[in-house]
């Protein structure tokens, strides 16, 4: 994923690893003549290999401490989001494919204008070729201006750079006042919030 280092790195190293065990493995082809001097036998053709795609990779990570997982995100010098975790699992399939499950993630989304926005959930997942951030399980986010948004899930699209909330949608302000939805959409270039269903 674009942008995404620590995403990145674990998907490569993992695939350098284990591309280089494979070839360790298949690698010794040298033939030794006995001394009598006889023809060496014809080696017969080795059989496929298997390919970087057909090898499914598969990695974990755990905190020493507490949301000692991060990773993040940054477009033409922006910072996009940070993502700490308590633990990661990911699973990689080839070029493109790269995915990762987060445990109890904390995300701050940047707003172009500089506003941020704190998103605490259960699990989260990462998506390479969707580039997305969705998180599930009860979604809490707060703003610097002191707004509590809440929602079922909440789901980050690197292409609109605007987060969908659905779900039990509701928006509380530092006075207590109370909002509540079906969905909402709030998009980080504009800093623009949307809210369907408001009653």
């Amino acid at each position: 994923m674009s942008g995404t280092p620590g995403f990145r790195s674990a998907f490569a190293a993992a695939s350098a690893c284990l591309l280089s065990a494979v070839g360790c493995a298949g690698g010794s082809g040298g033939s030794s003549a006995g001394s009598t001097g006889s023809p060496a036998a014809r080696p017969s053709s080795p059989s496929p290999g298997p390919t970087a795609t057909s090898l499914p990779i598969r990695f974990h990570s755990a905190s020493k401490g507490k949301n000692d997982v991060s990773l993040s995100k940054e477009v033409g010098g922006h910072k996009i989001y940070d993502l700490r975790a308590v633990s990661e699992t990911g699973q990689y399939l080839g070029s493109n494919t790269g995915r990762s499950d987060f445990t109890d993630p904390v995300v701050t989304f940047y707003e172009r204008s500089g506003g941020r926005i704190v998103a605490r959930a259960p699990a989260g997942t990462i998506v390479e070729k969707d580039k997305t951030v969705q998180m599930s399980g009860g979604v809490t986010a707060k703003t610097d201006d002191g707004k509590t948004l809440a929602s079922d899930t909440l789901r980050y699209d690197d292409e609109t750079q605007q987060l969908d909330g659905d779900g039990n949608v509701s928006l509380t302000t530092p006075a207590g006042e109370k909002l509540t939805g079906d969905a909402f959409q709030w998009n980080l270039r504009t800093g623009k919030l949307d809210m369907q269903g408001a009653r």
